[in-house]
């Protein structure tokens, strides 16, 4: 991380989506563990952490950490057919 950090700073521009990957974002293959910044609004990261489906652990303490989770998406509606 701190060496993708460096590279963008070297090239006066910040860090981009997918440009820094840890072990643990490439092992997910369904793509759950990403990083980025939350200062850039148009950033996938940012975006997420718009969503509806976006949380805090602990938010309702007031504890506010870096970590967003996602809750799962459940079919509740039971099929017609």
């Amino acid at each position: 991380i701190q060496e993708g950090k460096l590279a963008a700073k070297k090239a006066g521009k910040p860090v981009e989506d997918g440009s820094v990957n840890t072990a643990c974002a490439e092992a997910c293959a369904t793509g759950a563990i990403v990083f980025g910044d939350l200062n850039d609004k148009n950033s996938l990261n940012a975006k997420r952490s718009m969503s509806v489906r976006s949380y805090h652990s602990l938010e309702e303490v007031g504890i506010q950490p870096n970590v967003f989770y996602m809750t799962k998406v459940r079919n509740i509606e039971e099929n017609e057919a």
